[in-house]
């Protein structure tokens, strides 16, 4: 199909024909100066849908420089089309910006934005299921099997490790000293120190007596990039009343430990490896409402000098 035949079932004739010449010159310009990455076809309907709502709702004006700008683009994908799978919006929102490298002059090209994922939260776990949690780590039928999930609730829930962190890590990593256990996070994509809550502590203990500093603290040695291994063996183990530990469901059991006691967000946000606060601001809402005592006697504490 070229540029010239494509006709929109979803857009009214009179509308297309005042967005469609201005979508057909994108498109054109797009194939020229780029690999061939999407059919005409496909191109034209993300970039039709996207021109049509921007003159349409947004009331733009069909200028390059503005339709295809990062943050039109951004706003268009994220709630022009609100029917769309999350899947579906982000391979349009590919689309436009690749067409925006084209047509854009060079200053105004797009920088890189964050990815569209959906919004859902993995649930910190309730203190009973963290029972029933290490209930289902001491029911596994080998000594091995027993130590490694104990070992993965200990990274989870008192470290707060995600999947590739968890899977990294080596006995070396892992420090103890008077002030209790510390991991260093080296092989990742956020290095930092990790502090252990002192109740997570004695599985990390238990495991290095068995671990050669080298040695990886879950499991055997295995290739560096299978990063499904750890759902992989988590799948295979016996489940406590149904129930068997998710890594992210770990971490956010943790975070919300932190910010229910008091851990400030900037050591917490280190700590955790956040680039932002996203992960925590959909927490807040699980948090406990403060009493009124709680809250001026907290906020009251004298601020160090500046």
């Amino acid at each position: 199909m070229d540029t010239i035949s494509y006709s929109p079932t979803d857009i009214p004739p009179q509308e297309w024909a005042e967005v469609g010449p201005f979508v057909r010159q994108a498109v054109l310009t797009a194939q020229k100066q780029s690999a061939a990455r999407y059919t005409t076809k496909d191109l034209m309907g993300h970039v039709a849908a996207h021109v049509h709502w921007c003159r349409t709702v947004a009331c733009l004006p069909l200028d390059v420089s503005v339709i295809f700008d990062r943050d039109v683009i951004s706003e268009s994908t994220q709630r022009g089309f609100p029917g769309l799978k999350t899947t579906t919006r982000a391979t349009r929102r590919s689309a436009l910006l690749r067409v925006a490298e084209s047509v854009l002059p060079q200053p105004e090209r797009t920088s890189r934005l964050a990815p569209l994922r959906d919004d859902k939260l993995a649930l910190p776990y309730t203190e009973d299921e963290q029972v029933a949690l290490r209930s289902w780590a001491m029911g596994q039928t080998t000594p091995n099997r027993r130590r490694d999930c104990h070992t993965i609730l200990a990274l989870g829930l008192g470290a707060g490790l995600p999947a590739p962190d968890i899977l990294r890590l080596r006995a070396r990593h892992v420090i103890v000293d008077g002030q209790g256990v510390l991991l260093r996070v080296e092989v990742s994509r956020h290095p930092r120190e990790v502090p252990v809550l002192w109740s997570w502590e004695q599985p990390l203990l238990d495991m290095l007596a068995t671990r050669d500093p080298e040695e990886l603290v879950v499991g055997v040695e295995r290739q560096e990039g299978n990063a499904n291994w750890l759902n992989y063996f988590i799948s295979r183990t016996n489940a406590e009343n149904g129930l068997k530990p998710d890594s992210r469901r770990l971490r956010n059991t943790w975070l919300l430990h932190h910010l229910g006691t008091g851990t400030p967000l900037g050591p917490l946000a280190h700590a955790a490896g956040l680039e932002t606060f996203r992960s925590i601001e959909k927490l807040f809402p699980l948090l406990p409402q403060p009493t009124r005592d709680e809250v001026r006697r907290l906020m009251r504490r004298p601020l160090r000098t500046v």
